[in-house]
């Protein structure tokens, strides 16, 4: 190289290195900001999840455990009435059925709040009941199968909950299916959630873009405050599979 030339290559050499280092430095700073933002994203969700829930606990246990009870005492101070006639008897009889009428709904209301059970059974256990509950609207069939799973923390057990909750509720509302599978499997510490079903199917994609996926949005929050993963598989008459890999540690 001509010695002429030398001093024009390292400065050319000098600007490139401060160009990278510019460049290196930006694109950090991007990224950066990026998970910045995710976290706070994230923070934010959390939080709204977290106000939500506690306010359904607050009203389902002020439905479970003080309406039901008045409502109860109400029914037994009428059943002490004296009574001495046939229409007292049937006003009787009808206010009781008012009465447990009224209780059965607000156990309903309660429950779709904040299932009790689930905080004091348990994920496995409160999901069974409510599969139970539901019967079979619609001709759909529900299978339900799960490994053993540990103690989980209360936040995480309503998460799950919720997120097998609306699969449910999607299903029934709009896939159109006669069969739905729900497996809930423990390995290496992720817990994976796989459920499928024989209806319709949809096009996720669009949903959301359109705004319509409310119930889908709701459980890839879920999904990733928990630091887990949401998967779909559907399709025009293909059915609609989900699957979520849920850390545990």
């Amino acid at each position: 190289m001509d010695t002429n030339q030398t001093p024009l290559f390292i400065a050319i050499l000098i600007t490139c290195i401060v160009v990278a280092v510019v460049m290196t430095y930006f694109i950090a700073t991007i990224i950066r900001q990026q998970r910045r933002n995710i976290e706070l994203y994230k923070s934010k969700i959390l939080t709204e999840i977290t106000i939500l829930e506690n306010e359904r606990t607050r009203i389902a246990h002020d439905l479970h455990d003080e309406m039901g009870p008045v409502l109860s005492s109400v029914k037994f101070r009428i059943n002490n009435i004296y009574i001495n006639t046939d229409e007292d008897k049937e006003e009787i009889f009808y206010a009781n059925k008012h009465i447990d009428n009224i209780i059965q709904q607000m156990r309903s209301i309660s429950n779709n709040l904040f299932p009790i059970v689930l905080e004091r059974k348990g994920l496995i256990y409160a999901m069974n009941e409510t599969i139970d509950n539901i019967g079979n609207p619609g001709g759909l069939n529900i299978q339900f199968s799960y490994d053993d799973i540990p103690e989980l923390p209360q936040d995480k057990s309503v998460n799950l909950y919720r997120i097998l909750q609306e699969i449910i509720h999607n299903t029934i509302k709009h896939a159109k299916a006669s069969d739905l599978k729900i497996e809930i499997t423990l390995n290496n510490g992720t817990l994976y959630i796989v459920s499928g079903d024989n209806g319709q199917g949809f096009d996720h994609d669009s949903q959301i873009m359109e705004g319509s996926g409310l119930g889908l949005r709701s459980m890839l929050s879920r999904t990733e405050i928990m630091g887990g993963e949401m998967f779909i598989e559907s399709g025009k008459k293909k059915g609609t599979k989900f699957i979520f890999e849920i850390p545990l540690s």
